[in-house]
């Protein structure tokens, strides 16, 4: 819906709707309409769906860490011996078999998606694990098998090519359950943060004839402050000027989107991330927020390369569940579980 005033566009969103089969419904085909809104003067979008409200926030236990992770195993939705029967199935069109698997990493719809495409797979089969026991096998199959839902989504929607891996580690990140998982989204237009580096790397390159993260990588090697590492055809390094605490940046200078990631590709970056998680448990560091910035799918652009930003999130005493995950701290798009007509409504009475 577009409403034009003086040819600007105004309260301009999109409406897509998520389908599976939901176990809410004994799993029948659930439908979620998420509502994709832009704002009018920076163009910053979020994403609203009012259902996300009423999800299961295993954190907010008033509770220690310990207690929480004990607490938590006893029904836990991720668990193998619960998983089939309290996770939504894919349609017939992704997945004829409902879930797929690949090594410990389980692979099915989010039950309260934000994307019209939205993943979630397992890490691992254990409930909990700290930065520092995800083993290199664990991160290369949870990589694998989204690559296996990108594939089957583009094979069933051509136009759906914005493709991202995230990885919220407990509740202070933003993840709901306390089990290791990550969330794979796949849309038809790209987040805010991933269009303004896409946008911004073909204006640098337009400018200069060159690519800027390449040159980024060619700069902190000489500088010599921030270059972690080479994994392969993969750059680690930290930010000079970083969206969040302790930020790692992982640059594929190869490819461009995460659909060209190859066996070469997963098996570096699963090395160089388990040491980098090894590191972040040094520092005494337990949760975190970790994504990737994509091109469309298998767009080869000279202008930008595939990139991955993790950051490290607070350790308080009592767990919760904040507010703000991979979506919002690296997208900077907001998910939003409350109708703003529908708060405007009921304040209104108040007057």
């Amino acid at each position: 819906m577009k409403i034009s005033r003086g040819g600007i566009d105004l309260f301009e969103k999109i409406i897509e709707n998520a389908r599976f089969l939901s176990p809410l419904k004994e799993f029948k085909l659930d439908s979620q309409p998420i509502e994709y809104r832009k704002d009018p003067l920076t163009g910053r979008w979020c994403r609203i769906n009012v259902l996300r409200s009423s999800r299961v926030k295993q954190g907010q236990e008033e509770i220690g860490f310990s207690d929480l992770i004990e607490a938590s195993s006893s029904n836990c939705f991720f668990c193998p011996e619960n998983i089939e029967k309290t996770t939504p199935r894919f349609r017939q069109e992704i997945a004829s078999e409902g879930r797929f698997s690949i090594g410990e990493s389980k692979v099915f719809p989010n039950l309260f998606p934000f994307s019209e495409y939205h993943a979630i797979t397992t890490i691992t089969e254990k409930h909990f694990s700290d930065v520092h026991e995800f083993t290199r096998t664990q991160i290369e199959n949870a990589m694998r098998a989204g690559q296996e839902f990108f594939k089957r989504v583009l094979k069933s929607d051509k136009e759906a090519g914005y493709a991202s891996f995230n990885w919220n580690h407990l509740p202070p990140s933003g993840a709901s359950i306390v089990h290791p998982h990550a969330q794979l989204t796949v849309d038809k237009i790209p987040t805010y943060m991933t269009r303004m580096f896409l946008d911004e790397s073909k204006r640098y390159y337009n400018d200069t004839g060159e690519n800027y993260w390449q040159k980024l990588i060619e700069e902190e090697k000489k500088v010599n402050e921030r270059y972690i590492t080479d994994t392969g055809e993969i750059s680690w390094f930290t930010s000079f000027v970083p969206l969040g605490n302790t930020e790692v940046n992982a640059v594929f200078r190869d490819i461009s989107s995460i659909n060209e990631l190859d066996d070469r590709h997963i098996l570096d970056f699963a090395s160089g991330l388990k040491k980098i998680l090894d590191g972040y448990a040094s520092f005494g560091i337990k949760s975190f927020n970790l994504t990737f910035y994509s091109a469309r799918a298998f767009e080869r652009r000279d202008d930008f390369c595939l990139f991955m930003k993790l950051i490290s999130r607070p350790t308080p005493n009592k767990y919760y569940t904040s507010d703000a995950g991979f979506m919002e701290a690296m997208h900077l798009e907001r998910i939003v579980e409350s109708m703003p007509e529908s708060v405007a409504e009921g304040l209104r009475k108040q007057f």
